[in-house]
């Protein structure tokens, strides 16, 4: 019975220290590229614009008009680069060029993250982004890949700011076999 008490004040601060709120409730480090871009899903997603989308994969093309975008789905890369991770909180390099624009590098190139490279322009009236730029890379045993990609927005026919035009490219390499490069290319009307 002596052990009871000590084990179980041992284990109510283990947790307690699993969920600092403290540490939940800290301020971004870097630009919040999620929070915009979930905003931009949340508002496509309710407005059913009209696209005009390319989709390639090494050689073939294929290009459309549809109002049937998953935006989830469509933006999911963008959610990707967000490095307001509390573990990722120093492991890149911030630089401003200007006031408008932020650009941050990953310190370590030897650092296993994807996200190699993010650039975050704004806009100089609304302050915001009016292109968001990344670099992704993997490479380990399975496969390596590289992603670059683009996001550019503004505001559209007298409606708040939203995506403009979406660009996804780049490569995946598999072990023994060829790469495949692809694309995906949308410019919202």
């Amino acid at each position: 019975m002596r052990f009871v008490f000590p084990l179980i004040l041992v284990i109510t601060l283990f947790i307690s220290s699993c969920s600092n709120p403290a540490q939940q409730n800290q301020p971004n480090v870097y630009y919040d590229v999620l929070g915009f871009v979930q905003r931009q899903i949340a508002g496509l997603s309710a407005q059913k614009p009209l696209v005009n989308k390319a989709v390639g994969l090494n050689q073939n093309r294929n290009q459309q008009t549809t109002r049937d975008i998953n935006w989830k789905r469509e933006l999911e890369l963008f959610t990707q680069i967000d490095i307001n991770k509390p573990a990722l909180r120093s492991s890149y390099q911030i630089a401003r060029p200007d006031s408008l624009t932020y650009q941050y590098r990953l310190k370590n190139a030897k650092d296993n993250l994807a996200v190699r490279e993010l650039t975050v322009q704004l806009d100089s009236v609304t302050h915001q982004p009016s292109r968001i730029e990344a670099v992704l890379h993997t490479d380990n045993p399975l496969y390596s890949s590289e992603r670059h990609l683009l996001l550019e927005s503004g505001p559209i026919a007298g409606r708040e700011w939203q995506v403009k035009h979406y660009k996804l490219s780049g490569f995946q390499k598999l072990p023994y076999f060829d790469k495949n490069d692809f694309l995906v290319e949308g410019n919202v009307k």
